[in-house]
C-alpha cells in the first residue's frame, strides 16, 4: 500500500522521464507544504549540476534590506516575483545564485536535483549581511544554526560556493580586504 506522500510524489515525478528534459512548458517546480517551514519549492523534475532552475524575475527595486527582499548589488535589492521568494534556506543547498539579464538572481543547481527533492539554497550565497531572519531550521548536518550572510562564511565555504553566488559578493570581500590592510 503507497503512503499519501508516495503518491503524491509518483504523480508529481513522470516516472517515464516526460518532464526529465529541458523546454517543457512545466517550469518543474512546485509549492508543496514543508513538516516545519510553511511551504517550500520543490522539483517536479530531474535537474542537472548548473542548470537554472528557477528564473529570478524582481519585481520592483526596493529601496533597503527587509526580510522580503534579496540583495543584487552592494547597494541594490529587489523584491522577487513568483515562487523564487518561496525557496527555503539551507546550510546544504542544492541550488545557489547567478546574476541574470532581467536584474535578478536565477537559482542555478549546485549539485544534481532529483524530482520530489525540496529545492533550497543558502541565503549567504546572495545577501551579504542577513538581518531579518530567525534561527536556521534546516537541519542539515552542517547547519550553522543562525542563517548568516556571505561576510560571516568561512573561507571554506566561500570557496565550495564559488560560481554559486551573486557576483557582487566578490567585491565585497575586496573592499572589506582592502579595508582591512
Amino acid at each position: 500500500m503507497f503512503q499519501e506522500e508516495e503518491v503524491l510524489d509518483l504523480k508529481m515525478c513522470d516516472l517515464e522521464g516526460d518532464l526529465q528534459g529541458e523546454g517543457k512548458d512545466e517550469p518543474g517546480y512546485e509549492l508543496r507544504s514543508t513538516p516545519d517551514k510553511g511551504a517550500g519549492v520543490y522539483a517536479t523534475r530531474n535537474f542537472s549540476k548548473n542548470s537554472i532552475v528557477v528564473i529570478g524575475n524582481p519585481i520592483k527595486k526596493a529601496e533597503k534590506n527587509t526580510p522580503w527582499t534579496t540583495q543584487v548589488g552592494i547597494n541594490s535589492f529587489i523584491l522577487r516575483g513568483g515562487l523564487s521568494s518561496k525557496v527555503n534556506h539551507s546550510c546544504s543547498p542544492n541550488v545557489g545564485y547567478r546574476d541574470n539579464d532581467n536584474g535578478g538572481m536565477d537559482y542555478v543547481a549546485f549539485k544534481d536535483i532529483s524530482c520530489g527533492e525540496e529545492i533550497v539554497t543558502d541565503y549567504a550565497m546572495g545577501n551579504y549581511v542577513i538581518e531579518h531572519m530567525p534561527e536556521c531550521l534546516c537541519g542539515s548536518s552542517r547547519c550553522r544554526k543562525q542563517i548568516t550572510g556571505w561576510k560571516d562564511l568561512p573561507g571554506e565555504m566561500k570557496k565550495e560556493y564559488a560560481g554559486f553566488h551573486a557576483q557582487y559578493l566578490a567585491k565585497m570581500d575586496a573592499k572589506e580586504r582592502i579595508k582591512n590592510e
